[in-house]
């Protein structure tokens, strides 16, 4: 549910719907309150050393990398002080601008 959540967010975002909006903010809380920490890592500098994501590098990325687009975000269960990796990222890395 959670990744339907953020597909629906990043597809909606170009759109204003004020109306779709708040539905999807009540189902971020409702994740929120079952201990589900859903992580957008958009724009964050890529290592390869990073183990909560799964990257694909784009061919002409040069330098400095960074996440370019999330096809899946960062899921973790937090409980009593812990967090647990639920799924790990799916993203696009390229150079950063």
């Amino acid at each position: 549910m959670a990744t339907l959540v953020f597909e629906l967010e990043k597809k909606l975002a170009a759109a204003e719907s004020p109306g779709i909006k708040r539905h999807l903010d009540r189902m971020k809380s409702v994740l929120d309150e079952a201990g589900i920490l859903m992580l957008n890592p958009l724009g964050e500098p890529y290592q390869e050393t990073r183990t909560d994501l799964e990257a694909s590098i784009l061919p002409d990325a040069r330098g400095s990398l960074a996440v370019v687009d999330v096809i899946k975000p960062v899921l973790y269960a937090q409980e009593e002080g812990k967090r647990t990796l639920l799924q790990r990222g799916v993203v696009i890395v390229g150079s950063k601008a």
